[in-house]
């Protein structure tokens, strides 16, 4: 995390007000048809077996083992990882926020799976079985959380570019990989990436640019002297 003592929150109001906003807005109506629409499974379900007409038991297994890197315990030693470094570094506010948004990205995920409670597809057999629910993807919502926090505190860097593309490449493979494997719909997919959009981009609004702010006005109201009356 290259950052100055005091790293500020992106320039652009959409990308820190607008955007996570409109993500949350589509979260929303995406959950609303796969709750209430019942030919949205069926296109979903055709899409994955229109795919797994390709599935090879070589591919099977390299893609299992390779989209382990997408659940919360494949990007977590990655997260302490930068967050030890920032800590040492001193970096506390970068440090604090990829803390928050990766915490938070699982809490909401659980929530929002509960909310939905849309089963697992079981289209062919071979599928590990999974006990929790399927709307929105929890391995899309943990890689897109983390690339998305490390994009952002980076935004300043020359590395930015790097993290765009390696980190897109990286959250892609992980949704397709969930998709290949029949263990999530595409739905799933795009509804983990909007999740963590909204999470991601609101949070870091919030702590590196109103946080500071409400705190200079309160310090700034702090050291005005009392006029008499």
């Amino acid at each position: 995390m290259e950052q100055s003592a005091r790293p500020s929150a992106p320039g652009p109001l959409w990308l820190g007000v607008i955007l996570p906003l409109l993500a949350l807005v589509i979260l929303i109506g995406l959950g609303l048809l796969v709750a209430a629409y019942p030919t949205l499974p069926a296109w979903d379900a055709a899409f994955l077996l229109r795919l797994h007409r390709y599935a090879t038991p070589a591919l099977n297994r390299d893609v299992a083992i390779a989209t382990d890197l997408g659940t919360f315990l494949g990007v977590l030693p990655a997260s302490l990882g930068l967050m030890a470094l920032g800590l040492w570094r001193r970096r506390w506010q970068p440090a604090s926020y990829l803390a928050f948004v990766m915490a938070g990205s699982a809490g909401l995920n659980q929530v929002a799976k509960l909310l939905w409670h849309r089963v697992r597809p079981a289209l062919w057999e071979g599928i590990p079985p999974h006990a929790d629910f399927s709307f929105p993807s929890g391995h899309a919502t943990y890689s897109m959380a983390f690339v998305l926090a490390l994009v952002l505190l980076n935004w300043d860097s020359p590395k930015r570019p790097w993290l765009l593309g390696l980190g897109g490449l990286f959250v892609l493979c992980i949704g397709a990989s969930r998709v290949y494997l029949g263990v999530h719909f595409p739905s799933d997919i795009l509804g983990g990436w909007l999740l963590a959009i909204a999470w991601a981009l609101s949070l870091h609004q919030a702590m590196f640019r109103w946080l500071p702010l409400l705190s200079g006005l309160t310090t700034e109201a702090k050291g005005q002297p009392v006029q008499p009356r």
